[in-house]
């Protein structure tokens, strides 16, 4: 299995099936897409400036915004002096030690919001 299909079906586990929709886990990106960008210091201003032109304009191909998207993020994690792939290993150990409860109630809490399925 793949590291992509192994995280693929711990999601699915732990949140259910609705986890494996694409709007579910573009929710999800986005989240933590903005996560990084505060911690990275950008400003919600300039995240709305963004978000307005990025939807002003027609929505692009899945296979090349992938591409683009992950290159983007390996050249940011660059500039911070990050090894991704070595970001990732350590966060997917930690979550997967996280009780299913815990992430049960923190999804839940996006449920009420209107922030995920």
């Amino acid at each position: 299995m793949s590291r992509q299909q192994e995280i693929f079906v711990w999601c699915v586990d732990t949140f259910g099936d609705g986890s494996a929709l694409p709007d579910e886990r573009a929710m999800r990106f986005i989240e933590e897409a903005l996560e990084l960008a505060q911690a990275c210091g950008l400003s919600q201003e300039a995240v709305a400036r963004i978000t307005d032109r990025v939807y002003e304009r027609e929505p692009g191909q899945v296979f090349k915004e992938f591409g683009q998207a992950g290159l983007t993020l390996e050249a940011l994690a660059q500039c911070q002096d990050v090894e991704l792939h070595d970001a990732c290993d350590v966060e997917f150990a930690r979550i997967i030690k996280i009780p299913k409860e815990e992430f049960a109630e923190r999804h839940a809490a996006k449920v009420a919001l209107g922030i995920a399925n």
